[in-house]
């Protein structure tokens, strides 16, 4: 898909790998600029496979490596001469950092007037905490996610995957597409900015959306959702499940199901918006009729009748599951056949792009850029 496109990525962590890694999934040529000794995510462990954590294989596979030391004046004009071949640069190292040192964004593109730029930092390119580092944990703090997340009378939980990482270079290998698009149109690269903190936001939107009109802080609503009821886990006999009855139709089939017709006219429960007013009440109901019987029953009957369910996987048992094998997204490390990575989640034409190299050591392609 993106075949002869070349991509510098001097990285760190996650956020700005992880973008040049579906860049890399997706045809482009990545060369990671790596500091002597390599990046400092190799460090960051354990589990290790050989001599990197697990987690750096996920967001480094497809890639070159090579290694440069940016504080020489001799590693300093070979990378300007890279960038000068390159079509985008992509960076999330600390802000201001780069242009310090005569690599920010208006002196390379100067230079270098084709070149997508794309400058990711914590907080933003401007404001009052433009300069300031940061960290997932901190984004979840400063961005409210931490607030909305967890149980009511919950003290504020983070979410367990690195989620504005993630959703960071996301948004960063977005911005780089469409800058290509512009460039292919009228022949000029650009500077893409992106942060972990405007990442943030992002995912909070529907909670802010949502406060300025209730005026009202948002509820941490565990495993359910604020605005439909019954939407949440249960309890069965075995373990636990989801039950998603996200409309009036579906509660009408799970009253019927769990034998409580008389729910469906209760004036507590007639409508989504007043199941959501009696939500505490209505799940202890719910709950007392889902915990008689098994994990395994109940999802049968419910998919039988049309409500939306599903069990509460560990991983171990997604990775297990039918469904995923039947996708083919999991695939076994070469260098450790008991590493599984995830391949790109999607497909062109039914094809889903291979994990064609797993991850090179510090300066691999030293030879072949220097």
């Amino acid at each position: 898909m993106l075949a002869g496109i070349r991509v510098l990525e001097l990285g760190q962590n996650v956020a700005a790998p992880y973008a040049s890694s579906i860049l890399a999934d997706l045809g482009a040529e990545v060369i990671k600029i790596e500091k002597p000794g390599g990046e400092e995510g190799r460090k960051l462990g354990p589990p290790f496979s050989g001599a990197d954590p697990a987690w750096f294989h996920q967001v480094n596979r497809n890639k070159k490596s090579v290694v440069i030391d940016i504080k020489d004046p001799q590693g300093h004009a070979r990378l300007l001469r890279m960038m000068g071949a390159a079509d985008v640069f992509l960076h999330n190292v600390r802000p201001g950092a780069l242009k310090r040192s005569g690599l920010g964004p208006d002196a390379v593109r100067t230079l270098c007037p084709r070149l997508i730029y794309v400058d990711a930092t914590a907080f933003g390119h401007a404001g009052p905490l433009a300069d300031k580092p940061g960290y997932e944990l901190l984004m979840q703090a400063y961005g409210g996610l931490m607030s909305i997340t967890g149980g009511e009378g919950a003290p504020p939980t983070r979410a367990g995957p690195s989620i504005v990482d993630i959703t960071t270079g996301m948004w960063i290998a977005i911005g780089v597409l469409a800058a290509i698009v512009r460039r292919n149109r009228d022949g000029s690269g650009c500077v893409v900015n992106a942060s972990l903190y405007e990442s943030a936001l992002a995912l909070s939107a529907i909670h802010m959306v949502n406060y300025s009109v209730a005026g009202s802080l948002p509820a941490r609503t565990a495993n359910g959702f604020a605005g439909l009821a019954p939407y949440g886990s249960f309890q069965a006999s075995d373990g636990d499940l989801i039950v998603a009855a996200g409309n009036d139709g579906l509660f009408r089939k799970l009253a019927l199901l769990l034998a409580h017709p008389e729910w469906i006219d209760d004036p507590r429960f007639s409508t989504n918006v007043v199941r959501v007013s009696n939500k505490a009440a209505l799940n202890i109901l719910v709950g007392e009729v889902l915990i008689t019987d098994t994990v395994s029953t109940w999802l049968s009957r419910l998919e039988l009748v049309g409500v939306p369910c599903a069990p509460i996987r560990t991983i171990p048992q997604v990775l297990e599951a039918q469904q995923t094998q039947a996708l083919g997204i999991i695939t076994t490390s070469a260098g450790d056949t008991n590493m599984r990575l995830v391949r790109f989640p999607m497909s062109f034409d039914g094809h889903r792009p291979d994990i064609i190299s797993e991850v090179p050591v510090p300066g691999a392609n030293d030879h072949e850029f220097l």
